[in-house]
């Protein structure tokens, strides 16, 4: 990575960025009004609740498999909050978990843990009746035009997503999980199996990359497509061995670093943000979101 693209961030070529039509597109700007907040695993608590308004979008957007909102989530102490003129929030992105649009209702799972953090201290407090803005929803990558066997990995921040991808395509195979502490209902997988209609489920061990590890076990053919999102280095390391060791042709390849020890959610907004801007400086697009360092 140049310096150039990790250069200082810089709060008008956010706004820019952010605000610009091509970033934009598709995006409407709703809230979500709760109506209940429930544990469907001791470690993953799912907000649900109704969307004024989704009745006036276009239906067709909330039909992919693969959905993120952008949820505005109260914090005094954000620091990009203040340099694109959203100052006391911080935005953190989830998958939508199913929707409803005939009833403008949607579910939102979170993952629980024990750090203090700005979506923890909101989820805590959170009840019924409570309201947080969002922008989407954004479709993100999912294995829509797979010809072959789909194979998903996943740990806690990704399980909604490979859920939602798994109930709507009837060729995910094989789904690795790798649960954010030890469950119980491990032993008895039948609630999470219910999540993944039709595939193989399993559960990779506790280690610092827990979905490389298993995934290097794992069988894949070439005409197989993987998709798998979770910690940066984890999935970094599966990156590789589907590009680099399988030699899997890229289209085959749905490969995402939902977070990174470490580094909060706006640490990785950041971070992005300032590599777009200059690559755009250079006259490029990002074509691969792992060339930025977070």
């Amino acid at each position: 990575m140049s310096d150039s693209v990790s250069s200082a961030p810089d709060a008008a070529s956010f706004n820019t960025l952010l605000n610009s039509p091509q970033h934009r597109a598709g995006l409407n700007d709703l809230h979500l009004e709760v109506t209940s907040v429930t544990r469907r695993h001791p470690w993953l608590a799912r907000v649900s609740g109704v969307v004024p308004g989704m009745a006036e979008t276009d239906p067709s957007v909330w039909s992919h498999p693969n959905l993120a909102l952008r949820l505005a989530i109260p914090d005094a102490t954000d620091a990009l909050g203040p340099m694109i003129g959203q100052a006391g929030v911080c935005r953190r992105v989830y998958t939508v978990a199913a929707v409803d649009v005939a009833s403008s209702t949607l579910d939102i799972d979170i993952v629980v843990h024990g750090e203090s953090s700005p979506m923890m201290r909101w989820l805590a407090g959170l009840e019924p009746g409570d309201r947080v803005d969002f922008a989407g929803p954004r479709p993100h990558a999912a294995p829509t035009d797979a010809t072959g066997r789909i194979v998903l990995l996943a740990d806690g921040s990704a399980y909604p997503a490979a859920s939602a991808i798994t109930r709507a395509l009837p060729g995910v195979a094989t789904v690795i999980l790798a649960l954010p502490e030890e469950d119980p209902q491990v032993s008895d997988c039948a609630d999470y199996a219910a999540d993944f209609p039709g595939a193989e489920l399993r559960f990779a061990a506790s280690s610092p990359t827990p979905l490389s590890d298993a995934f290097a076990d794992l069988d894949v053919t070439a005409t197989d497509t993987v998709w798998a999102a979770g910690e940066r280095e984890d999935i970094r390391a599966v990156r590789a061995r589907c590009l680099r060791d399988l030699e899997l042709p890229k289209p085959q390849v749905q490969v995402f670093g939902y977070w990174r020890h470490g580094k909060t959610g706006t640490d990785a907004d950041m971070a992005r943000l300032t590599g777009i801007a200059a690559l755009r400086d250079q006259g490029r697009e990002l074509e691969d979101d792992f060339e930025i360092e977070i």
